[in-house]
């Protein structure tokens, strides 16, 4: 009997991870082990617990949640406490029927039954602040910019006759914050600026962080001068290390101020005015108009120009180590995309867009995985041992037709084995994408891929993709690996996400881990993988040849 209860308390413990549980789960293990109530409390000031849902609000410091309950009265009470830093973190409650000893008690199973009920308030927990990463700024608490842009468009229709205007603002010398301070007073301040530029908007109108240290707004037409005038000097108080704790913040701004009304055009104007006056005009108020040809001008000619570049071969792939921090192991390697062109390196981040938006991302796509099968077979070529490559691929191409037959003849005709190559993909949003997404993954691990979940805790489809999307590898964004130490609810989370994925046995890798420091703390976690620039910085073929031939990665002693 104790085997098939042990069973039921796996597969309990796996729909924990996929669902939400109701008593009817519960009923045949509670039964089998004589249990007649089954609760948990949860401390109701903790900020981490805030918003779990529905329950009993006690007028002292608790809220109660009840899994399940008989009509029977109960002799023995079983408290299980879990802790948070040291912190009583949650109690869960198993009441046995009349009549049932201490010595009837299996502690094993009970124990087991508990952990549960921790997974469950882990899955909550994770939920709740994937619900609001899914409409704010995981940092600073504000709107991001999807929400701003919904926001937008409900003023819009409930104010049909009034006309906004969208700017765009670039915090100006925001490194000065973090050289002065480190990184943490640079976080801890962009957070305080976020709220008191929150206080500048009225209730139809919206800010939200894109970014960074860029923000975006919305206003009326007649607002939009005392709002520039306000942005000139913004105080921002309590930044210790500061001259008087306090800095005043001043922007770079660009402003759409055309009569087109979508908001995805006019913040997409706003940016490329506040790029301009920061590149080229050197103005720190730059109004979309005409003048502005020339940037257009220029993001035209890099979409003209990528067809011959990438024929030319200005596009290789640089590679980044994945490394186990407990052992130093040598797990695989990213592969990235760079930009040659005329003896200089182009940044992703002034290519990549562009080109993913006018739908070019996927020919680029699959030139970085012809030409990672050609760099295997050029290290093999010199002896040297290849492990695992991820190449990524933009959710674009899972819409092209045949997209999968064609990843597969790739590393074919190179003579690459598909247990070589782990296809890298961003986690996604929409229910049909997922769809997709699940058809396109399960033909290349059929064909011998791995898959790996890029970004994972970003999107709201979160839970829902490592449910359905049988995936050897998730990645945890950087933004959460940051805030680790200073931020409770990114500690959660990635707690939360690191347990989820061991228990599903998934690697888990840490990305953008820049100091032993974070690298302790993933550690401590349960997450031993990381990539960032701790372990190396993206580099060519032939410095990763060296790399390969004599692999010395550092153990991180916790």
């Amino acid at each position: 009997m104790k085997k098939e209860v042990e069973k039921e308390l796996y597969s309990i413990a796996k729909s924990a991870t996929e669902r939400p549980l109701t008593p009817e789960d519960f009923e045949g293990v509670c039964k089998a082990l004589n249990v007649v109530k089954m609760y948990y409390d949860l401390e109701f000031d903790s900020e981490g617990y805030r918003g779990l849902g529905d329950g009993d609000e006690n007028p002292s410091r608790y809220r109660v949640f009840e899994l399940y309950s008989e009509d029977a009265e109960s002799d023995i009470k079983r408290r299980y406490t879990f802790y948070y830093e040291n912190s009583e973190y949650v109690h869960a409650i198993i009441e046995f029927k009349t009549g049932i000893t201490e010595e009837d008690i299996d502690d094993d199973l009970c124990g087991f039954l508990a952990d549960i009920i921790y997974l469950l308030v882990s899955r909550q927990n994770m939920r709740s602040m994937l619900d609001f990463a899914e409409t704010h700024d995981a940092q600073t608490g504000i709107m991001n910019v999807k929400s701003l842009g919904a926001k937008y468009m409900q003023s819009v229709a409930k104010y049909p006759e009034t006309e906004y205007v969208v700017l765009y603002a670039n915090v100006k010398n925001y490194k000065y914050i973090n050289d002065r301070g480190g990184v943490h007073l640079g976080d801890f301040a962009i957070g305080k600026l976020a709220q008191t530029l929150q206080s500048y908007v009225r209730e139809d109108e919206g800010v939200c962080r894109v970014g960074g240290d860029n923000f975006a707004f919305y206003v009326r037409r007649e607002n939009l001068d005392v709002l520039l005038d306000r942005l000139k000097s913004v105080k921002v108080d309590g930044l210790m290390g500061l001259r008087n704790n306090m800095h005043r913040f001043s922007f770079r701004i660009g402003v759409s101020d055309t009569d087109i009304r979508e908001f995805g055009t006019k913040l997409e104007e706003a940016s490329t005015a506040c790029i301009v006056g920061k590149t080229i005009l050197k103005k720190d108020l730059v109004i979309f108009n005409t003048e502005l040809s020339e940037v257009i001008s220029h993001n035209n000619q890099i979409v003209a120009a990528f067809p011959d570049a990438l024929s030319a071969g200005e596009f290789v792939p640089f590679f980044q180590p994945k490394v186990n921090m407990q052992t130093g192991e040598l797990l695989g390697l990213e592969a990235l995309c760079r930009w040659l062109h005329n003896d200089s390196i182009i940044a992703p981040s002034d290519f990549i867009p562009l080109l993913d938006r006018k739908g070019m991302i996927p020919e680029l796509d699959m030139s970085m995985l012809v030409q990672t099968c050609r760099c295997i077979n050029k290290w093999r070529k010199l002896g040297i041992e290849v492990p695992v490559i991820s190449v990524n691929f933009s959710k674009k191409n899972i819409f092209i037709p045949d997209i999968e037959k064609r990843i597969i003849t790739a590393i074919r005709e190179n003579n690459v084995e598909s247990a070589m190559i782990e296809i890298e993909i961003t986690e996604t949003a929409k229910e049909s994408e997922i769809n997709r997404l699940m058809d396109f993954v399960h033909i290349l691990k059929e064909n011998g891929f791995k898959i790996s979940i890029d970004d994972f805790g970003t999107g709201y489809s979160s839970l829902s993709l490592i449910h359905n999307i049988n995936a050897d590898e998730v990645k945890i964004d950087q933004s959460f690996v940051r805030n680790l130490g200073h931020d409770d609810k990114a500690h959660i989370l990635v707690e939360s996400i690191i347990d989820i994925a061991n228990r599903l046995q998934m690697r888990i890798i840490a990305e953008g881990v820049e100091n032993s420091e974070e690298g302790k703390k993933l550690m401590e976690l349960g997450c031993d993988n990381a990539q960032g620039y701790y372990y190396g910085k993206p580099v060519d073929f032939e410095d990763m040849t060296r790399i390969l031939k004599n692999p010395d990665f550092k153990p991180l002693v916790k």
